[in-house]
């Protein structure tokens, strides 16, 4: 359902409501609604499995006015029943109303790795799973797996006085964790473009550490023993 920008505006007054902009990454980042998810058609599987969402939840959608019909069309054949509506004209109309809006900053590997001397309160937090943050990552980078981030005691190390640069595995998902971080009241954001697919591709500015699990072993019936890998 087409809602006008009044309509809109109305049904965010309910707290529950989550509003979900769809557009492309660069559309987000240049501008959006403050506290919407970004959460593209490509990102829906992580927004739900992670709990940011639910099939249940009630949403007002942002589209792209280009894949509008699309879009809709993606969400009811993935079982999203309690949408209730759609900003007629898009993010547009908001702009034109001269509502407040708001952005986000992306960087390039490349600052990122010379922001690092520098900036004592730089926070690479790196978003992979924890097996592959286990194999390898930024020296002093924090761990926040992507499907964690619902979690409030995960959030605990997370303050606005850090400069927070996100990384995740190839880019996709940064938009949705910085869309959540700043649901949450955390601001001071950036995201890294292609995330850790270009930090290898320029790994050589970098500092690196892994982090071995201890196995078990077993030298008898009775006593075992720890090893690290």
């Amino acid at each position: 359902m087409s809602l006008t920008l009044d309509e809109f505006k109305h049904l965010l007054e309910d707290p529950n409501t989550i509003i979900i902009d769809t557009r492309s990454k660069d559309q987000w980042i240049n501008s959006h609604i403050p506290n919407s998810l970004h959460i593209p058609p490509a990102a829906v599987k992580y927004a739900v499995a992670m709990g940011a969402i639910e099939k249940t939840s009630p949403l007002l959608l942002v589209l792209d006015l280009l894949l509008e019909k699309e879009t809709l069309a993606y969400f009811s054949e993935a079982g999203f029943n309690s949408i209730l509506g759609h900003l007629q004209g898009g993010f547009e109309t908001w702009q034109a109303s001269g509502l407040r809006h708001d952005m986000l900053i992306d960087v390039e590997v490349d600052e990122l790795a010379m922001d690092i001397p520098f900036d004592e309160f730089l926070m690479p937090l790196d978003i992979r799973e924890e097996e592959a943050y286990n194999k390898s990552h930024i020296k002093n980078s924090i761990s926040l797996p992507l499907a964690e981030f619902m979690d409030p005691g995960s959030m605990s190390e997370l303050d606005e006085h850090f400069n927070i640069y996100i990384i995740s595995e190839d880019g996709t998902t940064n938009t949705l964790a910085a869309s959540i971080l700043k649901k949450q009241g955390i601001h001071n954001i950036r995201i890294v473009n292609d995330g850790w697919v270009a930090v290898q591709a320029l790994k050589d500015k970098f500092n690196f550490e892994t982090i071995k699990k201890p196995t078990i072993t077993k030298t008898d019936s009775t006593k075992t023993s720890f090893l690290e890998d």
